[in-house]
């Protein structure tokens, strides 16, 4: 009897494997699209399509009130045309809510359940929102809406977002030309049809630095450093948990404000609320969970970051250096850079924003801080910002005007 030996190689080893997890990935994404529409169907029986905004052409939906500032600045410009819209929100304390204007309706529609239902029969001709994962996840396209436009809110690249991000969306409003690349190479990897991609920029830019100008500079009686990852699992919470938060404040020579991702209370509340926990006698320790971080930005002397956008929001509008985990994103799969063949934008421009840590400097976190207090970088931002960042300070007017012409459309 023969013995037959087979021989692959690991180039298609690894071939093979991207295929099954490819396969995967789209087989649970479909599975879980189908059980949410089931979901919808059984849920919204004899749900009517909504005309609450009969007479109304564009709407937008809010998953919650941290969201508020991205759509403030397109609400102000459309009132400021004399030009009604919508305002719809799952949180009942989303400040939009309370917005007074002739020309905005708003109203809270309940859980993400609720939303989904509601979403689904929708009849208006125009729906901005930032979630992600249109028709893919919970929330479904309506038959009775003409156009669908995610509105991206941070400028870094497509990498980390969940698969299909914005495969059905008919628009997605972008911060950078590096989204643009980035969306197009999945449009023809997927073999997907060409969305609108608008050179709108960053809208909740705008309501911050607004809020720059408005906000005393206080002097601070000690530095203070802001931690502010991201919610994932390659965060700084996540990876090193309250353990980074002790090594940091072995230091007592200046103050730490922590800011969560808004996610991070959804999708780890056992993690944050063991550190809200360890150090709520500690006096040099703070938490911000303001919508924006407008404020603790404004206070702050360095950043603590990661993959989080939040770290260019530090730099490009105060100009101020940042501290950032290196992060090894090609072992992740479940993102968007999964299937895309080039260095993410973040990567590449990263390090004129200030220095890389990696794990082993936890345990001297203080000490390299206050190297970087004692020793600032110089920061030459303005280049990059430029060529980054649509429209600055006028994203919001942008974005109105691409909301009307598609309209006309």
């Amino acid at each position: 009897m023969k013995t037959i030996l087979l021989y692959i190689d690991p180039a298609s080893t690894s071939a093979l494997l991207y295929i099954v997890i490819a396969i995967t990935a789209t087989l649970v994404f479909a599975l879980r699209g189908f059980f949410y529409k089931i979901k919808n169907l059984i849920l919204g029986k004899g749900f009517k399509a909504s005309d609450d905004f009969e007479g109304i052409d564009i709407l937008f939906y809010s998953e919650g009130k941290q969201y508020w500032p991205v759509f403030y600045s397109i609400i102000k410009a459309l009132e400021n045309r004399k030009i009604p819209c919508a305002y719809i929100t799952s949180d009942q304390q989303d400040p939009g809510l309370i917005y007074k204007s002739n020309y905005l309706q708003a109203k809270y529609i309940g859980n993400l359940t609720m939303t989904s239902i509601y979403l689904n029969k929708l009849n208006i001709k125009f729906v901005g929102m930032t979630t992600p994962q249109l028709d893919v996840m919970m929330i479904r396209r309506s038959k009775n809406v003409q156009h669908y436009a995610h509105i991206v809110h941070a400028p870094i690249d497509i990498f980390t977002y969940r698969k299909f991000a914005f495969d059905y969306f008919d628009s997605v409003m972008c911060s950078g030309p590096h989204q643009i690349e980035g969306i197009r190479k999945l449009e023809e990897k997927r073999g997907t049809n060409k969305k609108l991609l608008l050179k709108t920029g960053l809208t909740y830019y705008d309501k911050m630095l607004e809020d720059i100008n408005e906000i005393p500079k206080v002097e601070n009686a000690r530095p203070i450093i802001l931690v502010a990852p991201t919610w994932k699992d390659y965060s700084i919470i996540n990876r090193f948990g309250r353990q980074f938060f002790e090594n940091l404040l072995k230091n007592k020579s200046y103050e730490v404000i922590l800011r969560p991702h808004p996610q991070t209370y959804i999708s780890h509340p056992k993690l944050i609320a063991e550190i809200e926990e360890m150090f709520k006698e500690e006096t040099r320790f703070t938490i911000d969970r303001e919508p924006l971080g407008t404020e603790s930005m404004l206070k702050a002397d360095l950043m603590i970051s990661d993959l989080s956008g939040v770290f260019w929001d530090f730099v490009f509008l105060y100009s101020k250096p940042v501290l950032l985990l290196k992060t090894d994103f090609e072992s992740i799969e479940g993102f968007e850079g999964s299937e895309l063949d080039y260095e993410m934008w973040e990567m590449r421009e990263r390090s004129k924003a200030g220095r890389i840590f990696d794990t082993e400097d936890i345990e001297s976190i203080g000490d390299i801080v206050q190297d970087l207090l004692d020793n600032p970088p110089s920061m030459q931002l303005q280049e990059l910002r430029k060529e980054s960042v649509y429209n600055l300070g006028e994203a919001g007017e942008t974005a109105a005007t691409q909301i009307i012409e598609i309209l006309k459309a």
